[in-house]
């Protein structure tokens, strides 16, 4: 056991030197299976790590005998034997003695991790980490790290200030009793007042549903079991989700009014929910959680109303359904990744249910103190730059966790939670992967649904204007939400909606500087995303290019779209990724969703990228200037067979085949290289491709759309290929070393089946196809294309552009000198010809070298700052 502690820190070690010792030249060569893992494999703080912006908090792998993970698919049982986890111990020291025998600071922990109390001194630190067992403690080698002093540094109170200053009686969760009065007052004058009495009353003439009413017959003649259970896990939430929001209603009208008709029928309808699990029918984590969350508010909200049994029956339902989150979630959730419903809904819900029987059920002292500090330790991103890895669409389903939870911390311990930096880059993050009035970036599973920023967005971006003083933030809202009831129609959705934190906060929408002052571009490095448009102040003439090329590869939400972009005007995509979310492992949505061929990028010998954070991209170089925006994206290590236990196991429970005729093979890239260049607020977009293989391989260069067909011209020099909306138009035109097949279809690999998504009434509606552009090459060992690309509005049509005589390309007030060719140093250099105007851009095959009205700058791989 000694020796497989060693191997894990001595493996993480030796990378991350390997890594910072090939940084001294310009390019960075990774050779890792994975950057990122499912499960934690690097401690945190790294050896030699800075730590500057935030308290310290120590965490660690898991001992490598330990498997704590949980069912690969939400709803199949696991066959996986259970881990006792009370047995788990750790022990941890740290102090500035590098020996470790002076003012040491030794603990036991019972969860792989550890948040001091207070932050530490600036200085330099020395930790080790342990796992006991049999007594004696197996210590890890001794680990360095650099504490930065920093006025704004993030530093949460500990537990203690928190199990303190909790409100000894009830409510204390979704109101405080001694400010409840005034929040009643208070709220009067909100439109989400009287949205919520009105729907309560509604809520009071209409009869319950019942588990019976769920239409299990959907999942007879399914061929699978997988689909069986998704099948039963979504009509089963669809009647519960119902009830849950009904009484969900009642609770908030009777904390707004102290009108019993609200809490008696409130309690009436969970009594009867209480044994609904019961039914066989009744599926997924997410109905587990509503019987959580509905019996502890209710605790919480209704303490003087409950009569004693009806309390004890309440205390039962929490005991029994905490114990089994807190068995799920410790020595496992806080060392996952990101597992999704967790963080998009059910640690809330077990944090509120935590807190609101504290100091009433011993098991919840454990359960909240578990939940604050995993809160302080990994939430509430996945890393530091504010974006999410899971995409668009699913990043939706967490703002109420995102918001709810640290503004019941901020309320409770006095401290501003929403100070954490992180904040600031999610922001940023929710406004550039969406401008107003705009189609979603499109990355993440069932991005294809994102056509407008809806209410539960533009919510989000309220609250963090409020409670940050974010003014881009409070511009977008402003443009977005006009009218006073912008937010009614969503105000019950379970996942997202704030109406009941536009209730609590009393923060004005701050003013100042808006959406026109943003940079043309912004790069989330660590999430490996993108975005550059040409016009924040008018959707309508905006062309927006965005891009990705993740460490985080495709795993949970995520697709195989390393160094794949899409395009947009008007608000509306061009070039687009392509395929529809039909079920998390259905074969169209593995084959033509998640997979590589549904996206603007490449393939290789016909074969895509691994699934899972095997296939990996990353964003070496990137930068944002007024004139000019450059982004470099790495997916060299992205290709090849199958690798991942999880996605390999979750494939089998799918029918899935991870097989050449499906797309993935034998590894043979060493080398994709994908060079983005944003030529001002023009519309025009130059991208390179450096392409090497062990051998030679055909190159598929790949273009989708999905709102109308592309039409395909080929000419001399080049293939001209254009994506068209009902506004705007995007021409491709795709230079490469040698002669191109293409190839176009209006069909899917797999057809686009709907065997689960049915209506209220049991009808499938059916999923439309889509268009796909393929141009092969010959093959070759080494290939490159280049591509420019106009986004123009579609009543200016654009000029094809020039091929100089000496080879270089004119478009616009743009010269391309560009090497195609397989022979030679890959290479291109871009000039603007404005008048009075100094911009260029020079790669020759080393570092990249920006030059903007007299600055120079010289940019070389940069591994960003990734753990896990």
């Amino acid at each position: 056991m000694k020796r497989s502690v060693s191997t894990i820190l001595f493996c993480c070690l030796a990378a991350i030197s390997g890594m910072q010792a090939q940084q001294k030249s310009a390019r960075i060569k990774l050779n890792e299976v994975t950057l990122m893992h499912e499960m934690r494999s690097t401690p945190s703080p790294l050896d030699k790590a800075t730590v500057n912006d935030r308290a310290v908090s120590f965490q660690w792998p898991l001992h490598a005998d330990v498997d704590t993970s949980e069912e690969v698919l939400d709803g199949m049982k696991s066959t996986k034997k259970k881990i006792d986890k009370a047995q788990l111990k750790y022990q941890l020291r740290y102090s500035q003695d590098a020996a470790m025998k002076s003012n040491v600071v030794q603990v036991e922990s019972r969860w792989p991790f550890f948040n001091p109390k207070k932050d530490l001194d600036a200085g330099v630190w020395y930790w080790q980490y342990g796992y006991v067992e049999d007594g004696n403690t197996l210590w890890s080698p001794v680990l360095q790290f650099t504490v930065k002093a920093n006025p704004d540094k993030f530093c949460p109170p500990s537990f203690k200030t928190m199990q303190t200053r909790l409100p000894k009686n009830h409510p204390r969760i979704l109101v405080q009793k001694d400010k409840w009065t005034d929040f009643m007052n208070n709220s009067k004058s909100k439109p989400e007042h009287q949205w919520y009495l009105e729907r309560a009353d509604k809520v009071l003439t209409i009869p319950m549903q019942s588990v019976n009413d769920i239409k299990a017959d959907l999942a007879k003649g399914l061929k699978s079991e997988m689909q069986r259970s998704a099948m039963l896990t979504r009509e089963s939430r669809r009647i519960i989700d119902k009830e849950e929001g009904n009484v969900e209603l009642l609770i908030r009208a009777y904390l707004l009014t102290k009108d019993t008709r609200y809490s008696k029928e409130a309690i009436k309808r969970i009594m009867e929910m209480l044994s609904w699990d019961k039914n066989k029918n009744v599926m997924g984590d997410f109905n587990a959680a509503t019987m959580l969350s509905l019996s502890s508010l209710a605790y919480d909200s209704f303490y003087d109303l409950l009569t004693g049994p009806q309390k004890q029956d309440l205390l039962k339902e929490i005991k029994r359904r905490g114990s089994e989150f807190y068995a799920n979630f410790n020595n496992r959730l806080e060392n996952h990744i990101a597992d999704n419903h967790v963080w998009q809904m059910t640690l809330r819900i077990f944090t509120f249910a935590a807190f609101s029987v504290y100091g009433d059920l011993p098991e919840a002292t454990v359960w909240a103190d578990y939940c604050y500090n995993v809160w302080l330790a990994r939430f509430p991103g996945l890393n530091k730059d504010g974006a999410w890895h899971n995409g668009d669409s699913y990043f939706a389903v967490n703002f109420r966790t995102l918001i709810e939870v640290p503004y019941f911390y901020s309320t409770v311990t006095g401290f501003d939670f929403f100070s954490d930096p992180w904040y600031q880059g999610s922001v940023m993050y929710t406004m550039y992967q969406q401008p107003p009035f705009s189609k979603s970036g499109g990355n993440g599973s069932g991005h294809q649904g994102n056509l407008k920023p809806n209410s539960i967005r533009v919510g989000y971006l309220d609250a963090l204007a409020r409670l940050t003083g974010n003014t881009y933030a409070a511009d977008y809202v402003r443009r977005v939400a006009t009218t006073p009831d912008y937010h009614k129609r969503l105000i019950t959705v379970k996942s997202g909606s704030l109406a009941w934190f536009r209730l609590q906060c009393d923060k004005p929408l701050p003013t100042g500087e808006g959406l026109t002052s943003l940079p043309m571009g912004y790069v989330f490095p660590q999430s490996g995303l993108a975005s550059f448009m040409t016009n924040w102040d008018r959707v309508g003439s905006n062309a927006m290019f965005s891009f990705r090329s993740s460490p985080y590869g495709s795993t949970s939400h995520a697709i195989a779209n390393q160094n794949a972009f899409n395009t947009f005007f008007g608000g509306n995509s061009l070039f687009y990724s392509s395929g529809h979310h039909i079920a998390f492992v259905d074969k169209h949505s593995m084959l033509c969703h998640r997979s590589t061929r549904a996206h603007n990028t490449i393939l290789v010998n016909g074969m895509g990228q691994r699934i899972g954070t095997e296939g990996y991209g990353w964003i070496p170089r990137y930068y944002v200037g007024e004139k000019i925006g450059y982004v470099l994206g790495d997916a060299s290590n992205a290709y090849g067979k199958e690798v991942s236990p999880l996605w390999l196991e979750r494939g089998k429970e799918g029918g899935i085949e991870y097989t050449p005729a499906n797309g993935w093979d034998e590894n043979h890239l060493k080398t994709f290289r994908r060079h983005t260049v944003a030529l001002g607020k023009s519309g025009l977009m130059f991208i390179y491709d450096e392409l090497e293989a062990d051998k030679p391989v055909t190159w598929d260069y790949l273009l989708h759309t999905v709102i109308k067909p592309m039409s395909v011209t080929k000419k001399d020099k080049f293939v001209h290929i254009q994506a068209t909306n009902k506004n705007g138009a995007s021409d491709a035109y795709l230079f490469s070393s040698g002669a191109l097949k293409t190839d176009t279809t209006s069909q899917f690999f797999v057809p686009a089946v709907n065997w689960l998504r049915a209506d209220a009434n049991g009808k499938f509606a059916p999923y439309h196809n889509h268009w796909h552009f393929k141009a092969t090459s010959e093959k070759k060992q080494i290939y490159r294309f280049a591509t420019v690309i106009n986004t123009h509005a579609l009543n200016k049509p654009a000029a094809d552009p020039q091929i100089l005589p000496d080879g270089r390309i004119k478009i616009g007030s743009w010269i391309i000198k560009v090497n195609i060719s397989s022979e030679g140093t890959p290479s291109f250099f871009i000039r603007s010809t404005r008048k009075g105007e100094d911009v260029n851009i020079t790669y020759k095959g080393g570092a990249t070298i920006v030059r903007e009205d007299g600055y120079e700058t010289t940019l070389v791989d940069k591994l960003p700052e990734l753990e896990i």
